[in-house]
Parts: C-alpha cells; structure tokens; sequence
C-alpha cells in the first residue's frame, strides 16, 4: 500500500527533468536569436557608419579643393574694392554730355 501513495512521485520527478529540459532548449533558443539581432544591428550600424564617413571625407575633398584661403580672401576682396572704387569714380566724374557743352 505504500508502494501504491508514492507511484505519483517516481512519475513527478522524470516529468520535472523533461520540462527543464525543454526550458533550457527554449531560453537557449532565445537568446541565440537574440544575439543574432545584436550581430545584425551592429553590423547594419557600422556599414552606415562608414557609408557616412565616406560622404564626409568626400566634403571634406571638396572643401579643400574649392574654397579659398583667408590672404586668397583679402586679397580678392581688396582687388574687388579696387575696381568698384574705379567704377564709382568713372561714373561721378562729368562726361561732356553731361556738362552741357552742346
């Protein structure tokens, strides 16, 4: 009679062993997928990452390349200054038209 009360539990213990196994199966499941996303993102970031500083090292290349220096600057504004300084004297000074010698 004995035997008979403890059956259930020669029963419960094999039953608890195959659903930790299948726990174990599932979280390993999990997070295997769950790695694979972070390999995936990292991944996915670096190659933007890189797309980026291909697209910054370009301006940078057209920046140097185009865009003048400062004494290149002044002396363009100087030379500038200069003929706008001509143009306004050209232009204040009387013409004999102008003068009214008709």
């Amino acid at each position: 009679m004995d035997e008979n009360r403890y059956a259930g539990f020669n029963l419960i213990g094999p039953l608890m062993n195959i659903v930790t196994v299948i726990m174990g199966v599932v979280a390993a499941y999990f997070l295997t997928i769950q790695s694979l996303k972070i390999e995936l993102s990292a991944k996915a970031e670096s190659a933007v990452v890189q797309t980026l500083d291909k697209k910054l090292n370009r301006i940078e290349v057209i920046l140097t390349e185009s865009v003048v220096s400062r004494d290149q600057f002044y002396e363009f504004t100087k030379d500038i200054e200069a003929r706008l300084n001509r143009i306004e004297l050209r232009l204040t000074q009387p013409t004999g038209e102008k003068r009214g010698d008709n």
